[in-house]
């Protein structure tokens, strides 16, 4: 939220060069980890970084709508799955040299917005926090949804992995099975687009796709059900993204958005970091794939209160 303030105050540019510093420096700080401490450190600097690159970035793409968004989603998707590939390959270097090296991506990057980068601009002193408040008062249960979505895309890359590997499922299948999740993650993004008119239906549908897929999980662990829980979670959580995010700052002046996408992503930390320790919490105390049962429940039930709103709109 805080970086969303100021990307309202200074040049969005600016915010995105230091996020890009920071991250290439303490990735590049990795090759000298001695100690757990320093470490912890390093990623705790590695999270300020992505705090300021990741919603800057969203700034300056939002006004594209949301084909604008995915495709900006869907060159990080592409990075995130080829980057591990390119890290398995340098394995044998050590993690020294792995580390300098994934550092030294950031560069081009680096180096192209030093280029670009054209000052600091003041125009906007003032930040209106009532101004806010009045676009969020609108948008609770979107903000919820969100949540939600977070939530879920947060156990799934946390803590289904380990849920199917107790279940029985190998390491290998494991990966081919987030293999497919990556694949329906790109196939839906480069489309996504082309039914953002219908943002309404088009998150109903994606939360009940959630939704569904979490109880396939809960019902069935089989490399086959899991699968086609993966293909449904590549979907919806590929449609969320753009989809909501331009909802989010639809009718918002240009002095605000940027504090909106801090908004947005200060929403969406709250759901990707409270969903694993809440889960675990709750598979400790009622049953390891009780988890998968509540978010069912929790979309069914945001998904029906969505649908209601919707309808009191129209009749409206």
């Amino acid at each position: 939220f805080f970086v969303g303030i100021l990307l309202d105050r200074f040049n969005r540019m600016l915010i995105l060069l230091l996020g890009l510093v920071m991250a290439l420096t303490s990735i590049a700080a990795l090759s000298m980890v001695d100690s757990i401490m320093y470490l912890a450190l390093l990623r705790g600097v590695s999270g300020v970084a992505h705090a300021f690159f990741w919603p800057s970035a969203e700034s300056m793409i939002v006004g594209k709508g949301v084909k604008g968004i995915s495709r900006f989603t869907l060159l990080w998707v592409i990075g995130y799955m080829v980057g591990p590939l390119i890290g398995s390959s340098l394995f044998n270097l050590g993690y020294t040299m792995l580390f300098i090296y994934s550092s030294l991506m950031i560069l081009p990057a680096l180096i192209c917005l030093s280029i670009t980068y054209k000052g600091i601009d003041y125009a906007n002193r003032r930040i209106s926090i009532r101004g806010i408040k009045s676009i969020l008062r609108d948008r609770i249960l979107l903000v919820l949804m969100i949540m939600y979505y977070s939530a879920s895309f947060a156990i799934v890359l946390s803590i289904l992995p380990s849920y199917m590997n107790d279940n029985g499922i190998d390491e290998q299948s494991i990966g081919y099975l987030f293999f497919v999740f990556g694949i329906a993650r790109l196939i839906t993004l480069i489309v996504v687009h082309k039914i953002a008119a219908l943002e309404g239906k088009v998150i109903t549908i994606a939360s009940i796709v959630i939704a569904l897929a979490m109880f396939n999980i809960y019902m069935h662990v089989t490399p086959y059900t899991i699968s086609l829980s993966m293909l449904a979670f590549g979907f919806a959580f590929s449609v969320y993204f753009p989809v909501t995010l331009s909802m989010m700052a639809r009718g918002v002046s240009s002095g605000l958005i940027g504090s909106i996408v801090g908004v947005y992503e200060t929403v969406f930390g709250i759901g990707w970091a409270s969903a694993p320790l809440l889960s675990g919490i709750t598979a400790d105390t009622l049953g390891v794939d009780t988890p998968y049962l509540l978010i069912f429940i929790v979309g069914i039930g945001l998904t029906v209160l969505y649908i209601k709103e919707g309808l009191c709109r129209t009749s409206s």
